[in-house]
């Protein structure tokens, strides 16, 4: 018995069918309850890791441009269709599965204008598709942005929003085939050792005519006939200013032969070798700092150096051991004339006033970050003088700004003048002090010009607020750590109280903030528990002065230190105003004011009547009671118009500084009650 070969049986692969595709859905050729899906792709989410924009300026083109070369890296996710997520939630007994594609490649194109006003675009085939096993595919554009092309793609990512990824790939299906069906015979199949063998079987059109009458038989129509075939895909992803966003700032960078690694901060710095004007550019990255940090208005990062200039919320007035850095120094001429000569001179030392919490929450957000580890957290220490700082304030005669004496702090120095009757320094004086010591929000504001470096091209501005509520502080307490009491002991070594809103204790990477809303006077201590394990502990703290609920002229001698020069001595008006007295009831009110606090000035004597109802004197007084406190009695006669009427006397009080002129109204012009005589 002979053997017979064995013919293999091969089963067609299941593979989606073409012409069942609905979008992005196919079913199976032979398994009607299997069914089919080609992925999407997106870019990845903000902010992706992995995006870069690194160029190298390796030599010099014909036209003396540098020759740059880019390396563009970012990244695609892959994912399930919506519609292919919809049917799978309509058809839960349905087997869906995605389709494999084959050969992934991308394409980077970049839309410009050219001399005819035509839309062309560049392309630039990825150097790169990789699987990063976690649905996304890492694309690198390497060697292919060349010359002038960086700056055209680095335009399209930052400006213009033209450029496009183009993700191309093959998939495999069952299609209709396009060739005439050919004709053969059907195999013969031969099981190993049998006998008896299938006999062939001609093609229809072949088959012999059966014995009989002859008649004719139509041929069915020709099936047509499925091939595997590899179809093509393609998805465009239009990058739009996705790569402009805050979290993308830092990933431009650029290097050449002189300077290492640097962001970019603009065009200008790829069209030209060290061109660059400036080194800073407004730090983005972390989002808006005034959120995070309220004491903080925004920062700058400067590419070289690697620092971060920080810009406060407000500069404040400097406190410390010696008190507040607040002077007025009174320059007077007390010869006897119609108007004082005097003048003021406020000297004032501005700081950062910013939280110790919030730049060490701050500073620890930096060093975490892996495009700003190693920057330098730092302040503006120079003045530009255009535009220059200002003060907004009526009451000065001149303003004047300067480096300060210690690092990041500035001098600011008001003029008050005298000019003339209607503008007398002391009264303007006194109106700058009250400002100083607000509380109702009518704080001195103004604008300090910050400089960056001499290329920065924008204003730099800070806002200025002179206030004894809002202060920055300096070194007013020592903060000593106690073992054996287990105790952190923080003492106020200035001679101004203050209050205490919370604190932090700081250990490497921790910090712990406490609320510890506390009164520390003027050379006290206070105790905090200390943790169990102090190492390397550090401690950091916010407080403001403790204000006098009722923050008066007299008040502020204890904050801002009064000097004189020359003499002691100015000459100050002080006035009564009768405009409030009904004349036709009151004939004259005789009128002596005398100042109990200064004993040696004469008492003034006048008379006020309907045709004089107001006067002035001019009394040679101290500067400090002019500026902060003059307190007056007023002795008044009162005569009646009627003849009848007994005169009576009475005493008002006033405080001249406060008020210079002093109104009398009819109200206040009242007979004493007469006390009977004791019974004898």
């Amino acid at each position: 018995m002979g053997l017979h070969p064995i013919m293999p049986v091969f089963s067609p692969p299941s593979l989606p069918l073409a012409t069942s595709r609905n979008g992005s859905l196919f079913t199976d050729r032979f398994d009607s309850n299997l069914h089919w899906y080609l992925p999407d792709f997106a870019l990845a989410a903000d902010v992706d890791p992995l995006f870069a924009f690194a160029v190298s300026q390796t030599g010099q083109q014909a036209n003396g441009q540098p020759f740059s070369v880019a390396r563009l890296s970012l990244r695609v996710t892959k994912q399930q269709p919506t519609q292919a997520a919809q049917f799978a939630q309509a058809n839960s007994s349905a087997v869906l599965r995605e389709i494999p594609l084959e050969n992934l490649a991308a394409v980077l194109s970049s839309t410009y204008i050219d001399q005819n006003g035509n839309a062309q675009q560049r392309t630039f085939n990825a150097s790169t598709v990789q699987d990063e096993g976690d649905g996304s595919f890492l694309l690198v554009f390497d060697g292919s942005i060349l010359g002038d092309c960086v700056l055209a793609v680095y335009q399209d990512l930052r400006s213009f929003g033209k450029a496009a990824i183009v993700v191309n790939a093959y998939f495999q299906s069952w299609s209709p085939s396009t060739s005439p069906e050919p004709v053969f015979r059907r195999p013969v199949f031969m099981t190993l050792g049998s006998s008896v063998a299938t006999a062939p079987v001609l093609h229809p059109q072949l088959e012999m005519p059966a014995v009989g009458p002859t008649r004719l038989v139509a041929p069915p129509p020709p099936q047509p006939t499925l091939v595997e075939v590899r179809l093509p895909y393609g998805e465009t992803l239009p990058l739009g200013l996705k790569y402009e966003a805050d979290g993308y700032q830092l990933r431009y960078t650029m290097t050449t032969a002189s300077t290492p690694s640097h962001v970019i901060l603009g065009a200008g710095d790829l069209s030209g070798f060290s061109q660059r004007q400036t080194q800073f550019a407004e730090l983005n990255e972390l989002g808006d700092l005034s959120l995070k940090y309220p004491t903080l208005s925004r920062a700058y990062f400067g590419v070289l150096s690697n620092t971060i200039v920080l810009i406060p919320q407000r500069y404040a007035l400097v406190r410390g051991k010696t008190g507040c850095a607040a002077t007025c120094l009174a320059r007077v001429d007390s010869s006897p004339s119609s108007t004082s000569q005097c003048a003021f001179d406020f000297s004032f030392m501005i700081a950062p006033a910013v939280s110790s919490i919030e730049l060490a929450k701050l500073t620890e957000e930096i060093a975490g970050h892996p495009d700003l580890n190693g920057y330098q957290i730092t302040f503006a220490n120079f003045l530009q003088s255009a535009p220059a700082s200002t003060l907004l304030t009526a009451f000065a005669s001149g303003v004047q700004f300067a480096a300060g004496a210690g690092p990041h702090t500035f001098a600011l120095t008001i003029t008050v003048q005298d000019d003339g009757a209607n503008a007398p320094a002391v009264a303007n004086a006194n109106l700058l002090i009250l400002q100083l010591s607000a509380q109702s929000g009518t704080d001195l504001i103004g604008s300090l010009s910050l400089i960056l470096d001499d290329g920065y091209p924008d204003p730099v501005l800070a806002t200025i607020d002179l206030n004894f509520a809002h202060t920055a502080g300096s070194d007013e307490v020592l903060a000593q750590i106690d073992p054996t009491a287990q105790a952190i002991q923080v003492t106020n070594q200035s001679p101004l109280d203050l209050q205490m809103q919370n604190y932090a204790l700081i250990q490497g990477a921790n910090l712990t903030e406490v609320a510890a809303p506390t009164l520390i006077s003027a050379g006290a201590s206070v105790s905090f528990p200390l943790p169990a394990d102090p190492d390397g502990l550090s401690f950091t703290y916010e407080a403001q002065l403790a204000l006098p609920a009722a923050m008066n002229p007299a008040a502020v001698t204890k904050f801002l230190n009064f000097q004189t020069v020359d003499v002691q001595n100015t000459q100050y008006v002080v006035a009564l105003d009768a405009s409030g007295v009904d004349f036709t009831k009151v004939s004259s009110v005789a009128c002596t004011v005398t100042l109990p606090t200064l004993p040696s000035v004469t008492p003034w004597h006048t008379t006020l009547t309907a045709n004089l109802k107001a006067d002035s004197s001019h009394v040679q007084i101290p500067i400090e009671n002019a500026v902060f406190t003059l307190p007056g009695t007023i002795n008044l006669t009162v005569n009646a118009v009627d003849p009848n009427a007994t005169p009576f006397t009475l005493t008002l009080q006033n405080d001249f500084t406060a008020n210079p002129v002093m109104v009398l109204l009819q109200s206040q012009l009242v007979s004493p009650p007469v006390t009977p005589p004791a019974p004898s």
